[in-house]
C-alpha cells in the first residue's frame, strides 16, 4: 500500500491543532459547543421550553482579542425550515453561532438572553466581546391597539432649542444597517406599517435584502444591545422604476419589507403617510422637523438622534438660492432649511421630513441630497428632499401592511 505522507502529515497537524484547542467550561444548560464534520466549531442554544412563538435572542461571547464593534448573527439550527417545523410540532427552538478560535481557545459564553430574560450569565476575565443576535416570530402577533395610531409623538426633552431627541419621542425613527458577519450603520428609515419601512432609494438601491437589517426602537448608537429595540431582517427591497441608481431626489424613495410583522410598542410606532386629501400650500412655508443620527456641526458622528426644525420653501425660491442645483430641483422635490444653518447632514439620508397636521406628524419628504463644504455639509443652503406627496400611488401599491 502506498502512503501519501503529505496527507498523513496534514492529518497529524490538524489533529494536533484540535488536541491543543481549549473548550471553555460553562454552567449553562441551554448552550453546548459542537464540532461539525467539516471541522468548524459552533455554539448551539436551545429555548428553555416549548410553546414560545416570539424570539429575541441576544448572546454575548467573551474573546481573547478585543473587538468591541463586532456583531454576528445567530442562525436557525439545523436549518430554518427544520427549526420552525420542530417549533410548530411542540419542540423547543434551537439556534447556533459560528465560533472562531483565537489563541487556541474558542470564545466563551458570557450572557445568554431570550426575550430580555437572562438564561445564563458566566464570569469571564476576557476583555473582547462579540455580540450575536436573532429575532423572529413564528406567527403574527396580536394587535396592540394602544399604539395603532400613526404620527403620535412621545415625551419631549425640555431643552432650549429642542435638538436632542428623547427615546420614544419619534417612535417611527429606526436605523438601517448593512452587512453579514459584521454590520454598520448606513441610513435612517421610518416605520410606516408592521411590515414596511421607508427610506431614500440611494440607501438601498441594488443591495440584496440578505445584507440589510432594520434596528427598530434604536436610540443610543454606542449601545449594541438596547432594551426595547429590535433588529429585523429584510425580505424585499423596492425602489421606483424611474430610479436608476443616479442620486437624483426626484424619485429618491424606497421601501423595505421586513421578514415578519413587528409589535408596536412605546418605542416602535408608525409615522403617518401623506394622503391625497391633504393639501400642499401654494407657497409652501410650513415648518417641519427632521431627525437622525447624522454628523453634528463639528463633523462628528452623533451618539443619540437629533432633530432640527426647518421651513419648507417654494421651488422658485430654492432655485434662486441654489442655481447650480437646478438639475435636482423638480416638481417632485421639496426644499427646506432654516436661518441658523441647521439641518440634516451626512448619515441622515433617508430621514423623514415631517409636518404636523391635526396634531399628528405626517411624512412630507425624505432626505436626499444637500450641498457640501469640504468634508461637511453646507447648511447655509437648502437641503433637497424627495417629495413623498408625489409618490403616493407607488407607495400604496408596494407597502405591505
Amino acid at each position: 500500500m502506498t502512503i501519501d505522507w503529505l496527507t498523513l502529515l496534514a492529518l497529524f497537524l490538524s489533529a494536533s491543532s484540535n488536541w491543543a484547542l481549549e473548550i471553555p467550561k460553562h454552567n449553562c444548560s441551554h448552550f453546548t459547543y459542537r464540532q461539525l464534520p467539516s471541522g468548524e466549531w459552533i455554539g448551539i442554544f436551545q429555548a428553555p421550553n416549548a410553546g414560545i412563538l416570539e424570539f429575541d435572542w441576544k448572546v454575548l461571547f467573551a474573546t481573547s482579542v478585543a473587538n468591541q464593534d463586532r456583531i454576528r448573527f445567530l442562525k436557525h439550527f439545523p436549518s430554518e425550515e427544520e427549526n420552525l417545523a420542530n417549533i410548530q410540532r411542540g419542540g423547543r427552538a434551537q439556534v447556533f453561532a459560528t465560533l472562531e478560535e483565537s489563541e487556541n481557545t474558542l470564545p466563551s459564553l458570557k450572557t445568554l438572553m431570550l426575550n430580555n430574560v437572562v438564561l445564563c450569565s458566566e464570569y469571564s476575565s476576557s476583555k473582547g466581546i462579540d455580540f450575536a443576535l436573532l429575532s423572529w416570530v413564528v406567527q403574527q402577533p396580536k394587535i396592540r391597539t394602544d399604539f395603532e395610531e400613526c404620527g403620535q409623538e412621545g415625551f419631549v426633552a425640555t431643552q432650549h432649542g429642542g435638538d436632542l431627541v428623547t427615546r420614544g419621542q419619534y417612535p417611527w425613527l429606526a436605523a438601517l444597517l448593512e452587512g453579514n458577519s459584521s454590520i454598520t450603520y448606513k441610513c435612517v428609515v421610518s416605520v410606516i406599517s408592521k411590515r414596511t419601512v421607508i427610506t431614500a432609494a440611494h440607501c438601498i438601491y441594488g443591495k440584496p435584502a440578505s445584507q440589510l437589517w432594520v434596528y427598530l426602537g434604536r436610540h443610543d448608537r454606542n449601545q449594541i444591545l438596547e432594551d426595547g429595540a429590535e433588529l429585523v431582517g429584510v425580505s424585499n427591497v423596492l425602489t421606483p422604476l424611474q430610479y436608476s441608481g443616479n442620486p437624483v431626489p426626484d424619485s429618491d424613495v424606497g421601501l423595505l419589507v421586513l421578514k415578519y410583522p413587528i409589535w408596536y410598542t412605546k418605542y416602535i410606532q408608525p409615522l403617518c403617510l401623506w394622503s391625497s386629501d391633504l393639501s400642499v400650500p401654494a407657497r409652501e412655508g410650513e415648518t417641519g422637523s427632521v431627525a437622525g443620527w447624522g454628523f453634528d456641526r463639528s463633523g462628528l458622528k452623533t451618539r443619540y438622534p437629533k432633530a432640527v426644525s426647518v421651513r419648507l420653501v417654494a421651488r422658485d425660491q430654492c432655485l434662486i438660492k441654489m442655481k447650480k442645483a437646478q438639475y435636482f430641483i423638480t416638481e417632485r422635490t421639496v426644499c427646506a432649511g432654516n436661518s441658523e444653518s441647521q439641518g440634516p447632514c451626512f448619515g441622515d439620508s433617508g430621514a423623514a421630513l415631517i409636518v404636523l397636521r391635526n396634531n399628528r406628524w405626517v411624512m412630507r419628504g425624505i432626505v436626499s441630497i444637500s450641498p457640501s463644504r469640504g468634508e461637511n455639509c453646507d447648511l447655509s443652503n437648502y437641503v433637497i428632499y424627495c417629495d413623498v406627496s408625489q409618490h403616493l400611488g407607488w407607495i400604496e401599491q408596494n407597502i405591505v401592511k
